[in-house]
């Protein structure tokens, strides 16, 4: 279970992270110079890079301690049949949420789209909207797998 929880918090925390960087790098660069093309980024990417590197290293010391954990099948390792159980009916479960939420999400980007027609730079947020809206679905898939791990294998 410890590699269930380990691995939706890290992938939850770099799908966060990785959307905030393509929200930076978007606002950042969005203005344009007659010097030719620049390409600038902040904080947030150095973060990500942080993260990103200490996740694999962390990945990668979990794979040693705990036999059971492949680095390749990541939360899908499994050491018995029962973790195989687990994982199927948490993919189901991910799978559902996953696509419920998708559609949601395209109806509210629909409807942000639509009907708010706010008074600020309308390509800007729609942008950022679609990112936010894209990250929730994939936070919400990796959240789902790992409640539904937790309960099944809990039950």
């Amino acid at each position: 279970m410890r590699k269930i929880i380990f691995e939706a918090i890290g992938n939850l925390i770099l799908v966060s992270l990785f959307a905030a960087v393509i929200i930076e790098v978007f606002v950042t660069n969005v203005k344009y110079t007659n010097d030719g093309s620049q390409f600038t980024t902040g904080t947030i990417s150095s973060i990500f890079l942080i993260y990103l590197i200490v996740f694999l290293i962390s990945r990668w010391v979990l794979s040693k301690k705990d036999k059971s954990y492949s680095l390749k099948q990541g939360e899908f390792s499994a050491a018995d049949e029962r973790e195989k159980n687990n994982a199927y009916f948490a993919s189901i479960v991910s799978y559902k949420s996953t696509i419920i939420s998708l559609f949601i999400a395209l109806g509210i980007f629909v409807f942000i789209n639509n009907l708010l027609n706010p008074p600020f730079d309308i390509e800007l947020n729609l942008f950022v909207s679609g990112v936010v809206l894209f990250t929730l679905v994939i936070c919400i898939g990796f959240l789902s797998y790992a409640i539904a791990w937790v309960f099944q294998d809990t039950r």
